[in-house]
């Protein structure tokens, strides 16, 4: 991971003369779990959460300004609730996890002053903060085995962008991901967890100095 953000950080510094810009995106997460157990088995009634998550960087504008390179921090918050009917039991769980995004945005089409485009990400991101509700019951989750590890969470997006200025321009984003675990504490558990996500959200990017990139021009 180390290695990764140093070849990232030396191939923007390397794109310095080319222009640059910064974004900032927030939202909100639609998240469920898809757990299966050792056995086989998954739990049931497992039900989607809505949550917020916060995404901010940079972005390289390659020739021929239809696509710009990513790199950026983002904090997203996962999360999902269940009910055992029998037991009369709830269960709810809020997972908060920070991590570093790349990818690239491609702009695809163009209709009078909005651009439509395609964003392909991946992110790597660690827990910062968890819990688990058992009725009235609240569990830290960190140093458990099925949250408490890396995960990596390909991501594609779809969106608008529409220029409010020259330097500056509001953008809608809509993106799925699922995620994958990078390392298993107990891999004889055979245990799986995915986290889901739907994401809609709300951003501005803005040129910085020396930037000859136009948000009217495509």
């Amino acid at each position: 991971m180390k290695r990764l953000t140093i070849l990232l950080g030396m191939f923007f510094f390397s794109h310095s003369s080319v222009s640059q810009l910064v974004y900032a995106e927030w939202g909100q997460t639609i998240s469920n779990f898809d757990y299966e157990n050792s056995t086989g088995g998954t739990l049931e009634n497992l039900q989607p959460k809505i949550a917020s998550y916060l995404n901010a960087g940079y972005q390289v504008q390659l020739k021929g300004d239809k696509t710009t390179l990513i790199l950026g921090g983002v904090l997203n918050t996962y999360g999902a609730v269940a009910s055992d009917v029998l037991l009369d039991n709830y269960f709810e769980w809020d997972v908060t996890y920070a991590g570093i995004q790349t990818g690239l945005t491609y702009y695809f089409a163009r209709s009078r002053s909005l651009l439509f485009y395609v964003k392909p990400t991946v992110s790597l991101e660690y827990l910062v903060r968890g819990t688990q509700t058992l009725n009235n019951q609240v569990f830290n989750l960190s140093g458990e085995d099925e949250f408490d590890n890396l995960l990596l969470v390909p991501r594609v997006g779809i969106g608008l962008q529409y220029p409010i200025s020259n330097k500056a321009a509001l953008y809608l984003n809509y993106g799925y991901g699922r995620s994958f675990s990078l390392a298993k504490a107990r891999p004889e558990d055979n245990e799986k967890l995915n986290i889901n996500s739907h994401m809609v959200g709300i951003g501005i990017v803005i040129q910085l100095p020396g930037c000859n990139c136009a948000f009217k021009s495509f």
